[in-house]
């Protein structure tokens, strides 16, 4: 089950997000005409992939949840998804357990990728995940009162602002690196069917 969640995580933090921070990017360098034909297939490939992993989160997930009802056996995590599943906000529950899937399946259109207000618009939802948005959403509701920030040192954030730029562009870089990397399987991929239908 750990391993499902590392690969969960991985796919939230490494590449939809990095995603919404390309596609900022891409509206910006697609007027630049040196660097306009490298971004534009750059995009075209992360389309793709963004794509694919939106059906492999919901895969997985949904796998997961097969895992815990008929695998592991544990009480409390199956009345936990079943009371959440079909609970009074379950309607949230089934939007986050979609949610990439939603997100992520417009791209298929040429329509998507290439309009720009459509692309502003979704930038936010890749930015911020829906799970980080409900988070963040309830800890505001259930401790909005003052005396709950008395622990929060302002100096301490302020501190770290120095270093986002980094982690922005190494996650960035990270990102690209993986898209060249699905492109090549993909390629692969491709010319293997190709051999296998010729032979």
């Amino acid at each position: 089950m750990e391993v499902i969640n590392i690969t969960l995580d991985f796919l939230r933090s490494d590449i939809f997000i990095p995603f919404g921070l390309l596609t900022i990017l891409f509206l910006i360098g697609r007027y630049i005409p040196k660097i306009k034909d490298t971004i534009l297939k750059i995009d075209e490939i992360a389309c793709r992939l963004i794509i694919f992993s939106g059906l492999l989160y919901t895969i997985i997930l949904l796998i997961s949840y097969v895992y815990i009802f008929i695998f592991m056996g544990d009480e409390s995590n199956e009345y936990a998804i079943t009371n959440r599943a079909t609970g009074p906000y379950a309607w949230v529950y089934w939007a986050m357990v979609f949610s990439w899937l939603f997100i992520t399946q417009p791209f298929r259109f040429k329509l998507v990728r290439k309009n720009i207000f459509i692309r502003l618009i979704t930038i936010p939802f890749f930015l911020i995940t829906y799970e980080r948005f409900i988070i963040i959403v309830v800890s505001w509701h259930r401790d909005y009162a003052p005396e709950g920030w008395q622990d929060l040192n302002f100096w301490d954030i302020l501190n770290t602002i120095p270093y986002w730029p980094l982690h922005l562009l190494l996650k960035l870089s990270l990102f690209i690196g993986y898209v060249f990397i699905f492109n090549w399987v993909t390629k692969k991929w491709k010319s293997y069917k190709a051999t296998k239908v010729v032979s």
